[in-house]
């Protein structure tokens, strides 16, 4: 069995119930919770602006909070999430809270940041892609800014201990890929095998998309109400397959993979 990462959200409001199967069975690695879109990075950012210390997704600290159990019976099981949005280190203080409250007060915590370029947006000269017109024509109306992040600094957290990883802006795919790079040692250098963890990030991302949501013969899926949320094995040499939760409805095939990976 190659090692397992499951993605347990594809979005912010997505099923509570999903990261608690996939984690039950004591099968994962890895669990992902992927929050963020365009639209919840300005509605984040303006939650943030009403008050500093929020700016997250708060659906994540009720999760981590049915989390605790796992994680306590389960010591390598380590926690990627981009849920600290505006916010990742007001994210982080809630999680540390929870944490010491549940008895894993020795659970360390990573934290991503650098994504937001609002504190120094007016030092670039940015221009609209089509058709030039300066930054400053809508400076007044911009509520966030912010750079898509990679894998290279989730890797750095894991490497210095962390069991969970709260980002702000990253790529999607890199949730998945960075666990891969720290397990496996990938060099940054080693093109397939970093597109192969790219391209199984970029599957399993949108969570039940992969696993029968986004299927357009949805009605031959069972269960489609109970879909299980997607897993990777993933190999050393970069290959892998996608399966999903134990019991669970829905259904993983090719054409499931392929609609998502077109998507």
């Amino acid at each position: 069995m190659g090692f397992r990462i499951g993605n347990g959200c594809g979005f912010w409001g997505d099923n509570l119930e999903a990261p608690i199967e996939l984690v039950r069975d004591g099968q994962l690695d890895v669990l992902t919770l992927e929050y963020l879109a365009e639209l919840t990075m300005s509605i984040l950012a303006l939650q943030k602006q009403r008050d500093p210390a929020a700016g997250f997704a708060a659906d994540f600290l009720d999760v981590l909070q049915r989390l605790a159990p796992y994680l306590k019976s389960q010591p390598n099981l380590r926690v990627v999430t981009n849920a600290g949005g505006m916010n990742p280190s007001g994210c982080a203080a809630k999680a540390r809270a929870i944490l010491d409250a549940t008895g894993l007060s020795d659970a360390r915590i990573g934290i991503v940041s650098g994504d937001d370029l609002m504190p120094n947006l007016d030092a670039h000269s940015l221009g609209h892609l089509d058709t030039g017109a300066p930054l400053s024509d809508i400076r007044s109306r911009i509520v966030s800014a912010n750079a898509y992040l990679g894998a290279p600094p989730i890797v750095d957290a894991l490497a210095g201990g962390a069991r969970i990883v709260i980002t702000g802006r990253v790529a999607d795919a890199s949730l998945t890929l960075a666990p891969a790079v720290h397990e496996f040692g990938w060099n940054w250098d080693d093109w397939n095998r970093l597109a192969a963890g790219t391209v199984a990030g970029h599957l399993i991302e949108c969570g039940a998309q992969v696993t029968g949501g986004l299927w357009c013969h949805w009605t031959d899926a069972p269960d489609l109400g109970n879909v299980g949320y997607p897993i990777v094995e993933i190999d050393a040499d970069g290959g892998f397959s996608v399966t999903k939760s134990a019991n669970s409805g829905g259904a993983v095939n090719v054409e499931t993979v392929s609609e998502q990976l077109l998507y």
